[in-house]
């Protein structure tokens, strides 16, 4: 059943956000010719304008992303379609599963278009060449590696994002708990949610550089000049506690919705 309500639900979603893909890659697409072109006035006036209007449904993708994954699952669980929802024979965490899994798939697709896009609008060997060297030239003033740099950084990023969509989640199903200003509640306990997770995880780094003395100097220097293995051990100790909130709030979610389901 799990399987048919992620059918659904990714149904829901490409129709939503198809729009924002196909966009994203006919401006990138618009973009690359444009420069292509001899530039004259009007072509560089249309260049910019190709480029401003792509930048912009990449922006897209990334809210709607964030935003469809939120009334979907507003939608699904607490709206007129939540009646239906609730006498299918599923459980509540299978619901719920099937939201998690349906934003994960498209934050990685809406990621994935993102960078197709900037790919074609911008790739050539000289742009790739000065993208590489300036990375490498941060790379090698911090002591890195760049392939460490490049994957911890799209990890990180991800996590983080990826933490907010539940913290959102978290806080519509605490927010329809309340009998009144279930919409407002519910941005409340998302937003409160959020600061609370990413206190922990300070918190936790810091009792982490309790033991570690060169994560401990993150805290007491006001410079940049520290032990560069102060910043890769964030990196990835940030990282697993990010995986370990996301797994903890996904049991809270699904117990607070196991306590019953307020229907508007």
């Amino acid at each position: 059943m799990l399987n048919k309500l992620l059918k659904y639900d990714l149904k829901y979603m490409i129709k939503n956000m198809s729009v924002f893909y196909i966009l994203s890659i006919f401006f990138a697409i618009t973009t690359r010719i444009l420069f292509n072109m001899n530039q004259s006035v009007m072509i560089k006036i249309l260049s910019q304008i190709s480029v401003g209007c792509m930048f912009a449904m990449i922006a897209n993708t990334l809210i709607n992303t964030i935003m469809r994954s939120w009334i979907r699952f507003s939608s699904s669980l607490y709206k007129d379609e939540s009646y239906l929802t609730h006498t299918l024979p599923v459980s509540k965490n299978d619901l719920y599963n099937s939201k998690f899994i349906q934003t994960l798939i498209f934050f990685i697709v809406g990621f994935l278009i993102i960078l197709l896009s900037l790919f074609i609008a911008y790739y050539s060997k000289d742009n790739w060449i000065s993208l590489t060297n300036y990375i490498k030239t941060i790379t090698t003033g911090l002591n890195m590696s760049t392939s460490f740099f490049i994957t911890m950084a799209i990890i990180v990023i991800f996590l983080e994002i990826f933490n907010a969509i539940q913290c959102g989640f978290l806080g519509i199903i605490l927010g329809h708990k309340k009998n009144n200003g279930k919409v407002g509640y519910s941005i409340l306990f998302g937003f409160i949610i959020y600061l609370i997770a990413q206190l922990i995880i300070l918190g936790l780094v810091f009792i982490y550089g309790l033991f570690d003395s060169t994560v401990m100097e993150l805290f007491k220097t006001a410079t940049i000049n520290i032990d560069v293995n102060a910043f890769k051990v964030l990196a990835i100790v940030s990282s697993l506690l990010y995986l370990v909130i996301i797994t903890i709030m996904s049991l809270i979610c699904k117990n607070e919705l196991n306590k019953g389901v307020n229907i508007e």
